[in-house]
């Protein structure tokens, strides 16, 4: 398509992968970017950044969603750190891919309106121990000196988790016992027990990073959490 544009590059001095997808982009443009993508993943360091481009991307013809979502996964899979987003907001494909990936399980990325924005953001972020996932189907249920609780996860990583809808909302600086169920999926751990403390809270949840979870344990839950993000698919419809 002459109007379509899609590539990759990887900034091996910042461990950085660009990627810029534009104009009216159909299936066939964007599995050559996956391929694309592939190749140059090779050349960077696990929690490398990735920049998304989306800025002057126009549509993004239905029938190659499964594909980005096909991406994101490669993405996760390969341990990528902080991913951004350059969007334009009154664009449709900015309604389409914010709409797409509030449906399944994946990053949490960053939107931002340019490239410019998109460096300052990324040099003021602390680095994380791990990448945010949206696994909203899952449920923490906690116990703490004021009383015991549930709530769904709204994002979670090997460091910590947001939950909402809060049966009792834990005050900020509280400790506590948590406790995730995951569906059957050996060799994969089942469930996750672990000690946490809440770093803020709001009107219908909190947040809470993980304490004393010890690097192996660590991949063991990376791993889990790509397992619940690969689970969703994508209708179409």
């Amino acid at each position: 398509m002459a109007d379509t544009l899609v590539k990759v590059r990887a900034d091996r001095k910042q461990n950085r992968l660009h990627i810029t997808i534009a104009g009216k982009v159909d299936l066939h443009s964007l599995e050559q970017l996956y391929t694309d993508i592939r190749f140059c993943i090779a050349e960077l360091n696990p929690g490398f950044e990735v920049i998304n481009d989306l800025s002057r991307c126009q549509l993004i013809y239905i029938t190659s969603l499964p594909t980005y979502k096909k991406i994101i996964d490669f993405l996760l899979s390969h341990n990528a750190g902080q991913i951004v987003r350059i969007v334009e907001e009154h664009a449709v494909s900015y309604k389409q891919i914010h709409s797409f990936t509030d449906q399944i399980s994946c990053y949490q990325p960053l939107y931002v309106h340019s490239s410019q924005e998109a460096e300052q953001r990324l040099e003021e972020i602390r680095p994380r121990a791990g990448i945010r996932l949206k696994l909203r189907h899952l449920k923490l249920v906690y116990d703490s000196a004021v009383g015991s609780g549930e709530a769904d996860i709204n994002d979670i990583s090997t460091s910590g988790c947001a939950v909402t809808k809060a049966t009792l909302i834990l005050p900020e600086q509280m400790d506590f016992e948590g406790f995730i169920a995951f569906p059957p999926h050996p060799p994969l751990i089942g469930h996750v027990q672990m000690k946490a403390r809440v770093v803020r809270c709001s009107d219908t949840g909190f947040a809470a990073k993980f304490l004393d979870v010890s690097d192996e344990f660590r991949e063991k839950l990376y791993q889990r959490f790509l397992h619940e993000a690969g689970r969703s698919s994508f209708a179409g419809g």
